[in-house]
């Protein structure tokens, strides 16, 4: 249903993302899925777009919803705002690092005039984004005296079906802002555009189980894009490991 509402808004042709980004106002402001400040409807709210817009049509970005919801997840919990559905009045790069063994990671890069900021967020956890089912095996003789339903004998214990709900939540345990100087901003986008940011395919699927997902939003006035990766290794790495160091973050990189 949302790709099929952004289509309608958009009125436009269905096209390869292999195209320049038009000139035009990218961003579908749909008030289902955020605020005009990009406060999300809802802690069920996907932080990326189904589809982009590109010079003459859309462009499906085919992120799947396992990690539309890993991801989202993570920003929720940050209290980050949704970038890709209203410009929100100033420029905004934000790296959204997720880790195998590490905590999250949100770095923005922002400018507003003749300002520029870096913040840099870090959560306690991974936030639990899906309901999980597991089985339990325990000892009946530590159960209460009552039925359980779908239990069933299993080995010398008893076992039966649980399941964890997810919540979306963690806190937030780092939330630092500092300075930055228009080169440095200067600095950082000539990076993006050596890696052609703006007309890269934004998904690629890959994944590993030792890696890490990187992932950078540009928010300029008129345009949106994104483009996510799986422990790359070529400039896209340098534009993130940039918001790294500039962060000041001592973590390790993988």
């Amino acid at each position: 249903m949302i790709k099929v509402l952004i289509y309608f808004i958009f009125g436009l042709s269905f096209c390869s993302c292999e195209h320049t980004i038009t000139r035009e106002d990218s961003y579908p402001k749909e008030p289902s899925f955020s605020s005009k400040d990009g406060t999300p409807k809802d802690s069920l709210s996907f932080y990326l777009p189904a589809v982009m817009r590109v010079d003459t049509g859309v462009c499906d970005v085919e992120l799947d919803t396992f990690r539309e919801n890993w991801f989202s997840s993570a920003l929720y919990s940050a209290q980050e705002r949704i970038l890709f559905n209203y410009y929100l009045g100033h420029d905004i790069y934000r790296f959204l690092w997720l880790r195998s063994f590490h905590r999250p990671v949100i770095i923005s890069l922002n400018r507003k005039g003749n300002r520029f900021w870096l913040t840099t967020k870090e959560l306690n956890k991974q936030p639990n984004f899906m309901d999980l089912s597991y089985v339990k095996i325990v000892d009946p003789a530590t159960l209460p005296n009552t039925e359980i339903d779908s239990a069933y004998v299993y080995g010398n214990g008893l076992a039966f079906d649980s399941i964890s709900k997810a919540d979306r939540k963690a806190s937030i345990i780092l939330n630092e802002t500092k300075p930055l100087s228009e080169k440095e901003w200067q600095e950082f986008e000539e990076i993006l555009n050596s890696f052609s940011f703006w007309t890269a395919k934004p998904y690629i699927e890959s994944f590993g189980v030792d890696g890490s997902e990187w992932t950078i939003e540009g928010h300029l006035k008129g345009k949106y894009w994104f483009v996510n990766r799986w422990s790359p290794k070529d400039n896209f790495r340098k534009a993130g490991e940039y918001l790294i160091k500039k962060s000041g973050l001592k973590e390790e990189i993988y």
